[in-house]
C-alpha cells in the first residue's frame, strides 16, 4: 500500500490518501505521520481519502482505524473520511465509533463535499478556505 500526505500550510489542512492494499501497520504509520503534522502545526482539519484502496477493510480494521484516530488527532479536529459507495457501510461504523470517542468525523462519498464540510468552522457553519489546494 502507498499513502500520500499533503500538508497545505496556507490552508492549515492535511490531505491524506491511501492506495492499494490495507496492511494495518502502514495504515497506522500514515495516520500517525499525518496527525503529527496536525499537532506540530496546531491545525484542526484533515481529509482522509480511502477511495483508492483495493480492498474493503473488515469491521475490526475499521474499528481499529477509528480508535487510532480518536487517540491521535488533536482535540477539535474535523476529520472528513472519503469512501466509495461499497465502503459506506463500514464508514458508518467508523463515524459512529470515532464520534463516540470524541472525534468530529463525518464520512462522504464525494471528495468535493468532504472538502466543503471540512472547511466549516464553529457552530454557525462559517466557511474558511481550508483544504481547497489539497483536494486537487
Amino acid at each position: 500500500m502507498s499513502y500520500f500526505i499533503n500538508p497545505v500550510e496556507a490552508e492549515q489542512c492535511v490531505f491524506l490518501s491511501y492506495e492499494g492494499d490495507l496492511p494495518p501497520i502502514e495504515l497506522a504509520a500514515a495516520r500517525y505521520e499525518a496527525n503529527g503534522v496536525l499537532g506540530t502545526n496546531r491545525w484542526k482539519r484533515i481529509v482522509v481519502d480511502v477511495t483508492q484502496l483495493q480492498s474493503i477493510p473488515s469491521a475490526q480494521e475499521l474499528f481499529e482505524f477509528a480508535r487510532g484516530l480518536s487517540s491521535d488527532v488533536p482535540r477539535g479536529t474535523r476529520v472528513a473520511l472519503v469512501v466509495r459507495l461499497e465502503q459506506a457501510r463500514q464508514a458508518r461504523l467508523v463515524e459512529k465509533t470515532a464520534r463516540s470517542e470524541g472525534v468530529f468525523l463525518t464520512y462522504f462519498l464525494d471528495l468535493e463535499k468532504a472538502g466543503l464540510w471540512v472547511k466549516q468552522t464553529g457552530s454557525q457553519g462559517q466557511r474558511s478556505d481550508a483544504c481547497e489546494e489539497g483536494l486537487k
